[in-house]
């Protein structure tokens, strides 16, 4: 079991009321060893008041900072704030009402509760104060992880550290079976190590088991209760099983604890996409790009909204963006096409549907979406080349075509053209 963190308590006299209330409350964490707590109404008559504070809080893990007007005017409360900055000693500010704190240093930190609301604000109260001790035990445990890694044998921890490198590394180049490798030899090195499990997650899901990511998710979330993007890629393995409720649940709390993360708005916004809900989609892709201008899938996911709702302007402006981004994104390519076939432009919705085929050849609906093009402008030359080279591939196309058109000549009655008997004849071929 990990020696108990110490908790140094920093608070204005005034707010004595809320440090007693706080130490009540986590009274649970302290009978079970995992915290000891210090604060100045330990100090006996005759010791030395500021001796007894400077030592104390040299030898504390964590500094809970009692937040409100009287704690920010004190020069007491802000010399305890600054020796622990000073002593990289890790600093939750607790906010117990409404105060000008967002100016001063602790701006620089995740603030308890939720949302930055103060405690004065939660009905009922105690609701405030479970949300503080639950944070307060999250901070605790990721803490309590990396002490327990830090127990690992120094060669094995600097090993798993390189492989988890080398695993990024192989990701960059698309080796993501050796990525995965090189994760898991990171995890049996540190059994610890947070971002291992995380990083090993989204290769599960690259392979699309869901299951066996949320399992990689839930063993770096375990470890880490603070680590937001296990909860953010968990929340796309959500989305990804038809599960968006659970998936928007995790990238909320995501983004409570790093609402600086497009990702994680991202990830919610495509949960919010499977539910339907498009308006709360569109708002948090907009917050994801508003973040990172640089977001190329958040405008590709984006662009699909846009391009259901009928607004095709949009849709292929987002298309576009993503590509200047992103430009060996195939399937964005595929949808930029279907987007200038809905504006009517079909040669710019060939060249597009070519570029998807070239980049990604085994895609099959890519072939589908552009034959049928290329046929109604009367592109034969064109048809001919996506024809043979989907049959290079072993795709069908001609039983897919008669499945969405019926014959040939029905496809000819309908948009008034008339098919090559070679073209026609490739098409009746099963």
């Amino acid at each position: 079991m990990c020696k108990p963190l110490k908790i140094f308590v920093a608070y204005s006299h005034t707010n004595a009321t809320a440090k007693d209330e706080l130490i009540t409350r986590l009274a649970l964490l302290k009978r079970d060893g995992m915290i000891s707590i210090w604060h100045d109404n330990e100090i006996l008559p005759g010791d030395r008041w500021r001796d007894n504070i400077d030592s104390n809080l040299q030898d504390s893990d964590l500094l809970l900072y009692l937040t409100s007007a009287h704690s920010l005017a004190s020069e007491n409360c802000n010399r305890e704030l600054t020796s622990a900055l000073n002593a990289k000693i890790k600093v939750i500010p607790i906010i117990l009402e409404h105060c000008d704190w967002r100016p001063s240093k602790l701006s620089d930190f995740r603030v308890l509760p939720d949302n930055e609301e103060p405690l004065s604000e939660w009905v009922p109260a105690d609701r405030g104060w479970q949300n503080v001790v639950d944070g307060i035990r999250a901070a605790i445990k990721g803490m309590q992880v990396q002490t327990e890694s830090l127990s690992i044998p120094d060669r094995d921890r600097r090993l798993a550290e390189f492989m988890l490198d080398y695993g990024n590394f192989l990701v960059m180049l698309g080796a993501n079976d050796k990525a995965f490798e090189a994760y898991s030899g990171a995890v049996r090195l540190n059994p610890h190590y947070v971002s291992a499990y995380n990083n090993r997650g989204n290769m599960h899901q690259e392979r699309d088991d869901f299951e066996d990511a949320i399992r990689d998710y839930n063993k770096a979330i375990d470890l880490d209760p603070n680590h937001a993007k296990a909860y953010y890629n968990r929340g796309a393995a959500y989305t990804a099983k038809g599960e968006p409720d659970l998936a928007i649940k995790d990238c909320t709390t995501a983004i409570d604890l790093n609402s600086y993360d497009a990702n994680a708005y991202n990830n919610r916004g495509q949960a919010y996409y499977e539910r339907g809900d498009f308006e709360d989609a569109i708002r948090d892709y907009n917050r994801a790009i508003h973040l990172d201008r640089d977001h190329a899938i958040a405008y590709y996911n984006r662009g699909h909204i846009y391009l259901l709702r009928g607004e095709i302007d949009n849709a292929i402006n987002d298309y576009e963006t993503t590509i200047e981004i992103l430009n060996n994104f195939a399937e964005a390519y595929n949808n930029l096409g279907f987007a200038y076939v809905n504006r009517g432009d079909f040669e710019k919705a060939i060249e597009n549907y070519t570029k998807a085929i070239q980049l990604d050849p085994d895609c099959i609906s890519f072939y589908f979406r552009c034959l049928p093009v290329q046929l109604f402008k009367g592109d034969w030359e064109g048809a001919r080349a996506c024809l043979n080279l989907a049959q290079d591939r072993g795709f069908d196309l001609g039983t897919e075509f008669r499945r969405v058109y019926g014959s040939v000549e029905d496809f000819e009655a309908k948009y008034h053209v008339q098919v090559p008997e070679d073209i026609a004849a490739l098409l009746r071929q099963d």
